[in-house]
């Protein structure tokens, strides 16, 4: 039997990547006008600085798809089955059983591989991660 005992760092890293997927990768999907599935997406909300010049939108944009390559980049070195997992789940949404439908697994191995999975992403995008936090 495995053990899907994480460390406290590991979920740190697990929470950070979550909110990741649910909270910014929407955001920069908006911004780069780039829909890595068909998932309806929330609005972006109002930018921290004042300044809407023509030249910040598109400084946001760049970075935006910055981040988007360097996420891509960081999925393509994890193992197959979580890179599966994470995409089925995150990027086209899909929900716990269908996900289980597809990759004839049980839900709750697919949500112990979903633990390594996002500590494994993690570790892969933490630079870019923790330039997202400091634009927070």
């Amino acid at each position: 039997m495995v053990s899907t005992a994480l460390s406290i760092d590991d979920k740190v890293t697990v929470k950070r990547v979550r909110a990741f997927f649910t909270d910014d990768l929407p955001k920069l999907q908006l911004l780069t006008n780039v829909r890595l599935s068909s998932v309806s997406l929330d609005a972006l909300p109002a930018h921290h600085s004042n300044e809407n010049t023509a030249m910040d939108k598109m400084t946001r944009q760049v970075q935006a798809q910055m981040y988007i390559k360097d996420m891509v980049d960081a999925l393509s070195v994890l193992p197959d089955i979580e890179r599966k997992v994470i995409l089925l789940k995150y990027i086209q949404g899909l929900q716990w059983f269908a996900v289980s439908d597809r990759l004839h697994l049980s839900v709750r191995r697919l949500q112990e591989i979903m633990q390594k999975a996002l500590n494994d992403f993690g570790l892969a995008y933490a630079g870019t991660l923790r330039l997202l936090d400091a634009t927070d």
